[in-house]
């Protein structure tokens, strides 16, 4: 396995806060959550799911190299944990969550900010067959899925969250060649 070195020091740059939690001891992200092998490049991925309220599919890494005040991912960001995938492994997830998708998002609104225009994902035109006084009243009750984090739409956008290893892109450039070369998602970097 190649080691590898950091992308920020190479560059002049301060390395970001990426100390991850491996056996007890501290190691760059970088090192514990991307390898390569065999010139394949692997990321561990903690889980991948239709998340709520974004209403697309989230694939959650473990490793980080951001400082965020407040994270919601610090459990599995900053702690070693997960499968190892590589682009290919991505792709296919990516690829089987594109047929479950109910609403098509143009470019624009590719952001989980956009994602409460069309659903608050509250689930009741579902369950109790009437929508919320909140509701935006925008899809049938059909196009909502539910998920391991709710109800909502499915929308064409594939997001990597969580932990974020950017400093080393090579990852993420060839998961999104991929997905773009064989899908009709939008790939986002959600930081």
């Amino acid at each position: 396995m190649d080691v590898l070195k950091c992308t920020l020091k190479e560059q002049g740059l301060e390395p970001g806060s990426c100390l991850v939690k491996v056996n007890g001891k501290r190691v760059p992200a970088c090192q514990a959550t991307l390898r390569y092998e065999h010139k394949k490049i692997y990321r561990l991925i903690t889980s991948i799911h239709l998340s709520r309220p974004e209403n697309y599919l989230s694939i959650y890494q473990s490793g980080c190299n951001f400082s965020c005040r407040k994270c919601h991912s610090w459990y599995f960001s900053k702690i070693k944990e997960g499968t190892w995938y590589t682009p290919k492994d991505v792709l296919k997830q990516a690829v089987d969550y594109e047929k479950t998708v109910t609403l098509w998002e143009c470019r624009e609104k590719a952001t989980a900010w956009h994602a409460h225009d069309t659903c608050r994902c509250c689930g009741s035109c579902v369950v109790h067959g009437k929508r919320s006084p909140s509701c935006p009243g925008v899809l049938t009750p059909e196009s909502i899925l539910f998920s391991p984090q709710g109800f909502g739409p499915s929308r064409n956008i594939v997001a990597f969250t969580g932990g974020d290893a950017t400093c080393c892109p090579e990852f993420y450039a060839e998961c999104s060649r991929l997905i773009k070369a064989q899908t009709k998602l939008w790939v986002l970097i959600e930081t």
